[in-house]
């Protein structure tokens, strides 16, 4: 069982990292195919969801459209 400074370090890591995944989705899901850099919807659908916190890493990197 965690103490309460355990729990408290652990929320401190994992809540910013779920925003962080969240909004890659977010932000995925709201983005028209035709403005996808590199890869098609399929696929970042794909890296989103298995590469969790990686996958929103690279779709705000490499798939987002240019602003």
């Amino acid at each position: 069982m965690l103490s309460n400074a355990g729990a408290l370090a652990s929320a401190v890591v994992i809540l910013p990292v779920l925003g962080l995944w969240a909004y890659g989705l977010i932000d995925f899901s709201r983005t028209d195919e035709r403005d996808m850099r590199t890869f098609p919807r399929q696929t970042w659908i794909v890296i989103l969801v298995f590469g969790s916190v990686f996958g929103a890493i690279m779709w705000l990197r490499l798939g987002r459209p240019e602003r």
